[in-house]
């Protein structure tokens, strides 16, 4: 179990998703969309980068919105309790 285990540690991830986003930059400079709908289209990689983009924007949200309503002080229980 512990040779699978090496597989979901955080270093192990973070490489594997940075070559499946080079995989997808390499394929969008061979598969080029016929008709691009809007310029930004044009630009080899785009949507690779648009999606890492937009993922690290959400994260980044979702981390401070957890932390606005969802924090809580280190003593919130026991000031309740009494």
């Amino acid at each position: 179990m512990s040779f699978f285990r090496q597989f979901m540690e955080a270093p192990f991830l973070k490489k594997a998703m940075y070559a499946v986003l080079a995989v997808m930059v390499v394929l969008n400079f061979l598969i080029m969309p016929p008709h691009p709908h809007f310029g930004a289209e044009k630009i080899p990689g785009f949507w690779a980068i648009f999606g890492l983009g937009v993922a690290v924007a959400l994260a980044r949200l979702a981390k401070g919105a957890a932390h606005t309503f969802l924090g809580k002080d280190v003593d919130f229980y026991e000031k309740h309790e009494k």
